[in-house]
């Protein structure tokens, strides 16, 4: 392994880092952090592991720190060692994990959802996003006897819907053929027209209510009353708007209730919890439809979230949350400016993209990587997508500012010269 780019600014005898990969590589299929799967170029120089993290900061194997704007894409609304989290672990310490019965946290948090979500009636526990859209998708089959899914966005790894993101290894082919994107976002006609077209078949539309586009003034309600239309349910894909756009999510704002929701990341601040909630007549198929896990019933990622959604109960964490938002847009914005870019934070302020506009032969992706390798240098992590945290300071913006003016500046420098 050449000597990383990191180890050159410590000093090849400095970097602790380094033999710690090496142990890795050896023993891990993915031996880094998840922003470097696809991003093999920065591997030399962004940390892949990290020994404590406080707020929206991390310190690596070196002691080097930085600033955290992905927060385990999106599950950390809180921050890192926030006190709700490190209390509610702390007094669940020495309660068994898993056990051949329920702890009581578990009615808690599902009584705590109902409360808060229009949609939710019942409630069914998961450890990560795929499962809860995965068993959203069975239940929806199951209840309506057909099987085709209009989706919108992202849902997960699972077969049902990998099938038919492209050509992918191992996957089954004819499992492909049951899901179709409906694109673009905001268009009825265009859900109308797919929804026509498989009228006989479909058993639901499942989306993202908010995501790189806010839905336009009666946008939710068409799709809403297209459902209804065709005898199909209604799901929202709210692992990214739930707690993050609002404590009862997107759902709540814009006054539209799914059949079935999907949440997961925020609710219990990065422990794996997800939750699949719903009408009481249509959850009673997660009952026949084959659902459970081992670690379904986790009590302290349900502690956690007990503790977390009380706290969003409380507190304004989605209004501070995108008031910082706001703030990282303006600076991605005037950064972007002020080097001659027409880059934009795109999306909601919770969760934006930071996109940078093609030119030449540097696309969107090659602009992000050379932004990222000199953020990277100025102390803050890669950022594709900025999801703030509550508990990202003014100190966090003034450095993120500067490590936005130099990524802005050296993206510039590498365009061609017209």
């Amino acid at each position: 392994m050449r000597l990383s780019t990191l180890g050159r600014w410590i000093g090849r005898e400095g970097d602790r880092e380094r033999p710690l990969r090496r142990r890795a590589e050896a023993v891990l299929a993915q031996p880094w952090a998840p922003f470097l799967w696809n991003n093999e170029q920065l591997r030399d120089v962004m940390p892949w592991y990290f020994v404590r993290g406080e707020g929206a900061r991390l310190w690596d194997e070196n002691g080097r720190e930085f600033i955290d704007l992905e927060l385990g894409l999106g599950c950390t609304l809180l921050g890192h060692n926030h006190p709700v989290v490190r209390e509610a672990l702390l007094q669940h310490a020495g309660q068994p994990i898993v056990t051949s019965l329920l702890h009581r946290h578990e009615v808690e948090v599902a009584e705590l959802l109902t409360s808060l979500f229009p949609s939710a009636e019942r409630v069914v526990f998961g450890k990560n996003g795929s499962d809860a859209c995965t068993a959203a998708a069975r239940v929806a089959r199951a209840a309506t006897g057909r099987n085709f899914i209009l989706c919108h966005g992202f849902h997960g790894f699972h077969d049902w819907f990998a099938a038919d993101m492209g050509t992918l290894p191992g996957m089954v082919p004819s499992f492909a053929g049951y899901t179709k994107q409906f694109l673009p976002f905001n268009d009825v006609a265009a859900v109308e027209a797919l929804a026509d077209e498989h009228s006989q078949d479909l058993a639901a539309i499942m989306m993202e209510p908010a995501y790189r586009h806010l839905p336009q003034e009666g946008y939710l309600q068409a799709v809403r009353r297209i459902a209804d239309k065709h005898g199909a349910l209604l799901i929202f894909d709210e692992m990214i708007t739930a707690f993050r756009m609002h404590r009862g999510g997107a759902q709540t704002v814009y006054g539209v209730t799914p059949d079935l929701t999907c949440v997961g990341k925020s609710l219990a601040n990065g422990l794996p919890l997800s939750a699949l909630m719903g009408r009481k007549d249509v959850m009673q198929y997660v009952n026949k439809i084959f659902y459970g896990m081992t670690f379904q019933h986790d009590s302290v990622a349900l502690a956690v979230s007990r503790a977390c959604l009380q706290y969003y109960r409380d507190h304004d964490v989605a209004g501070d949350v995108n008031r910082k938002g706001e703030k990282l847009r303006q600076i991605f914005n005037d950064a972007s400016a002020a080097a001659g870019l027409t880059g934009r934070g795109v999306g909601l302020a919770a969760r934006m993209d930071l996109d940078f506009t093609p030119v030449g032969h540097l696309g969107l992706h090659e602009q992000r990587q050379i932004f990222a390798r000199e953020t990277i240098k100025h102390g803050v992590l890669p950022v594709r997508v900025a999801l703030p945290c509550e508990m990202l300071t003014d100190a966090d913006l003034e450095k993120i500012q500067e490590a936005f003016t130099y990524g802005c500046r050296q993206v510039a420098r590498s365009l061609p010269r017209r």
